[in-house]
């Protein structure tokens, strides 16, 4: 079992922006750099070399008859070019010229060469280059392990556009099976095919289609029952699909590929292993869904990895850098093959999983990850269009394969939260007309460490003085020991903005504010801070270390925290007779969810009885669901949904408690949210 604890140093809560990588290491140029300078080449010889690589390699890489594999290529090309360019005899790989074992070997087989093709739908061999040289640890590399393959029938055209808004509205409703695979109808389920076959397969598809046969259309009919939600494809059109998963699956046995063509009625699934609880606002959607809306098809042949299977498939959304050895690198972008046991009986947030992009096994932290549709991290082999009504589209193009993701030295992931949403922004509710008690609850702003990385050696001078590196970094800090900024950041200029934005969003609302409490976080403090001098409020901040977030997400101790004097010096309107309900060092050194629940629980519930009138709170991302759960009548969520609540609260996310006749129940706050894009660090030498 994982170690009960997350990265060190880190607040996994809420880690959401990726660390920067100036270059991809397993970039071609770059390994070669890498290499050349391994076995004591000068920087000056390496560009001569690269230069001389890029010819040979596209020599090498229009030859369909070069034995070797992509990175066998690489290899060969590596050495040839020192020979032309040392003119000293042969180059070799001894002893003395051995690239390091992180290096691709130069004896893979022919085996592996053809797995890196399959991998990526034979789309070339650069990109089955980068597939093999980012999976050069991959346990299974050089196992005979081949690739599974599925034929689907899909939509385009305005039935697909209908279908994605269903699959997004049923999301929000609760994840059920029919969000595992995008809408389909399957006609050759997963079979198995050798690599070597996989570009064959492509081609046997476009012979089975013949579109002078094809209907102007395929009828569908809706079918619901307490368990299932579907379309099913009427029986005439039903026929003529099933006659071309026949004829795909006789072209495949002429391969020795065995599979089966389908043996149950055709349809399209809605929805299916839901709750009861859900199956009234399912079948409503379903019922407006309709089955007469036009639409285009196409036959898409795809594959997948093998180890997928039953595994889930969590989209990474937060960098995450190993600090231990068995832990497993983040890249956003990338996908994470994760056992549904890993995910339901995790205790501490901590996972074991396995990288698409890289192949590698190992340990992850859960909330930096969202769950998404198995089918993102397959591969796309063939389209192949079987009717075509001349609907107008505007769907997005369909990738054929996805390049391994890789951030540049001037790319940030600024997304709120680093969550990018799929749904249509929240409209707000009206002004409540009642003078009932509200407690409003609210995330602190973007945070500078996870904006900008490393940002400490970057902003401080060898005599410790700030120095503001970009707009978007504040314009002046406080002053204190630079070291206790690492667990303790204060916020960006736009996470300062983002808080005033909200406290002018309170005033046009007519949000009264009559005592206001904030996690001892700088970011916290900073944050109440604007949301008051926004709403035009002379409230004091009262300082509460119980509002701190679950504990198990600082291994290494709790941070230092600028002690309220130090905070009044630093120019925040801070209440120094408030006495803490949580005293810091009453604090727990260790703490589960539920411990975590219990003391948010008891702490709001003192706030209620010491207070009077509106109750500001400015916490952090898992606060608006600990301080209001148990509060509400709601039940303590185990660990795992702990950290994928905290995925979907983006910076100044609010929640509003109300109290009313049947006590205390949540509503949306009574101002608009906040929402913006990203923005990536402009380098004005690219114009040069």
């Amino acid at each position: 079992m994982r170690r009960n604890r997350p990265p060190k140093g880190g607040v996994g809560e809420e880690y959401n922006v990726s660390d920067v990588h100036p270059v991809h290491p397993l970039h071609p140029p770059f390994f070669i750099s890498i290499v050349l300078r391994c076995i004591g080449i000068s920087w000056k010889d390496t560009r001569k070399i690269q230069g001389q690589f890029q010819v040979l390699f596209k020599d090498k890489s229009n030859s369909r008859t070069f034995p070797g594999p992509p990175d066998a290529m690489y290899t060969d090309s590596l050495l040839s070019c020192m020979n032309i360019l040392t003119a000293s005899g042969p180059a070799t790989t001894s002893a003395e010229t051995k690239p390091p074992p992180s290096c691709p070997a130069s004896t893979a087989t022919s085996g592996t060469r053809e797995k890196a093709l399959a991998a990526t739908g034979y789309r070339g061999l650069q990109l089955a280059s980068d597939w093999l040289l980012a999976h050069v640890r991959d346990p299974t590399l050089d196992r005979d392990e081949p690739r599974e393959y599925v034929l689907y029938a899909c939509p385009t055209g305005p039935l697909a556009e209908k279908l994605l808004t269903f699959w997004t509205e049923s999301r929000e409703l609760g994840w059920n099976g029919a969000h595992n695979c995008m809408p389909h109808i399957t006609l050759v389920s997963f079979f198995k095919a050798p690599d070597e076959a996989a570009g064959k397969l492509a081609r046997l598809l476009e012979d089975v289609v013949s579109l002078k046969d094809s209907p102007d259309q395929i009828g569908l009919e809706t079918y619901i029952s307490p368990n299932f939600m579907g379309l099913f494809i009427e029986e005439e059109y039903a026929s003529w699909l099933k006659t071309i998963a026949v004829k795909f699956v006789n072209k495949l046995s002429s391969l020795s590929i065995s599979a089966e063509p389908p043996k149950k009625s055709l349809h399209i699934t809605l929805a299916y292993q839901f709750s009861e609880s859900l199956f009234q606002p399912l079948r409503n959607m379903a019922e407006r869904l309709g089955s007469a809306t036009q639409a285009n098809w196409e036959l898409r042949l795809y594959s997948r990895d093998s180890r997928v299977g039953d595994a889930h498939v969590h989209k990474v959304t937060h960098a995450h850098v190993p600090r231990e050895h068995d832990e497993l690198e983040l890249r956003p972008g990338d996908y994470i093959y994760l056992s549904e046991r890993a995910c339901s009986e995790s205790i501490d947030g901590w996972v074991e999983g396995t990288s698409w992009l890289t192949g590698i096994t190992g340990y992850l932290p859960l909330n930096h990850t969202k769950r998404t549709a198995e089918s993102d991290a397959w591969t796309l082999h063939s389209t192949v269009q079987i009717i075509e009504n001349r609907v107008e589209s505007i769907e997005e193009e369909i990738p054929r394969t996805r390049k391994p993701p890789v951030l540049s030295s001037n790319e940030s992931l600024d997304m709120p939260d680093g969550v990018p949403t799929d749904h249509e922004p929240m409209a707000a509710s009206e002004a409540p007309q009642m003078t009932s008690r509200q407690i409003f609850i609210c995330r602190h702003g973007e945070r500078v460490d996870f904006t900008f990385g490393a940002w400490i050696p970057y902003c401080f001078e060898a005599d410790g003085c700030y120095v503001r590196r970009d707009l978007n970094m504040p314009k002046d800090i406080p002053a204190r020991n630079i070291q206790e900024f690492h667990n303790d950041c204060p916020l960006t200029t736009l996470g300062e903005i983002q808080a005033n934005l909200v406290g002018q969003a309170m005033r046009s609302s007519n949000v009264t504010i009559d005592v206001a409490f904030a996690s001892p976080s700088l970011r916290c403090v900073q944050t109440l801070s604007q949301i008051l001098q926004g709403h035009g409020s002379d409230v004091r901040i009262k300082v509460e270390p119980g509002l701190i977030e679950w504990l198990a997400w600082y291994p290494n101790g709790l941070p230092v925290w600028m002690t309220p004097e130090a905070l009044i010096k630093a120019g925040f309107d801070i209440d120094v007779n408030y006495e803490a309900v949580v005293k810091t060092e009453s604090l727990p050194q260790r703490e589960n969810a539920a411990q975590y629940y219990e003391r948010s629980f008891k702490l709001i519930e003192k706030i209620i009885e010491q207070t009077k009138g509106n109750v500001l709170i400015v916490a952090h991302a898992a606060s608006l669901a600990a301080c209001t759960r148990q509060l509400t009548g709601g039940r303590v969520p185990p660990a795992a949904e702990v950290t994928r609540l905290v995925q979907r609260v983006p910076y100044l996310a609010c929640l509003t408690a109300q109290q009313g006749p049947d006590g205390w129940q949540l509503h949306p706050p009574p101002f608009p949210p906040l929402t913006h894009t990203s923005n990536s660090r402009f380098d004005w030498k690219i114009l040069t």
